[in-house]
């Protein structure tokens, strides 16, 4: 595989290539081990971005840090594709929509209200850190967030009162992606119902009807 294991002073790790840098972890730390791999797999990202060639990566490299529990997936009815420019924007997590109503996502769960700002946190820290979009989950950073904002009730009450807006807009996460690479972008459009999907990881609270 194009990801090898390695050691590095005693600790087992993970790197990209025969040279690339070994990431280690603590053995028996499996969260450390999966962030170990996650560094490694966007090693290999950087170095095909500086020398121009195409990453290698197989299935079974990353195949183990997908975790369907962790994603969050939304309909994208509305996504709006600009193929000129291989852009594509919508909605990434509608917590509440126009009229106030709370959305369930595929999983059937939802952000409570007083939970919203944990998500708007994770946005911020997204845009700040990480800011790449894979396709299909497979870890392979393909896009790049050129658009992000996080529509709060505060931040749309503030808008109406200058004046800059009319009606209402939906509690959530409207985000935009560009991707470079004609293939990829064509893979996305060939989708039959293409959505946003969030990877991260929540506290999960079961609430009685």
């Amino acid at each position: 595989m194009p990801l090898q294991t390695c050691e590095l002073n005693g600790d087992p790790g993970y790197r990209y290539g025969s040279n690339g840098k070994c990431y280690t972890y603590k053995a028996g730390d499996e969260e450390g081990r999966k962030q170990a791999k996650r560094k490694s797999i966007i090693q290999g990202t950087v170095i095909a971005q500086n020398t121009g060639e195409k990453l290698h990566l197989e299935k079974a490299d990353y195949e183990d840090l997908l975790d369907d529990e962790t994603l969050i997936k939304i309909d994208q009815e509305d996504m709006i594709k600009d193929d000129n420019r291989n852009m594509l924007f919508g909605w990434g997590y509608v917590a509440k929509d126009i009229e106030g109503k709370q959305i369930y996502d595929h999983s059937g769960e939802f952000i409570k209200e007083e939970d919203f700002e944990d998500l708007e946190l994770a946005t911020y820290a997204y845009a700040l850190a990480f800011r790449e979009a894979d396709t299909q989950h497979d870890c392979i950073a393909k896009g790049y967030l050129i658009e992000s904002m996080v529509f709060t009730k505060e931040k749309v009450e503030a808008m109406r009162k200058s004046g800059h807006l009319k009606g209402d807009v939906s509690q959530g996460i409207w985000l935009g992606f560009y991707f470079p690479n004609d293939d990829d972008y064509n893979e996305i459009k060939k989708m039959k119902h293409p959505m946003f999907s969030l990877y991260g990881k929540a506290t999960k609270e079961v609430i009685e009807e």
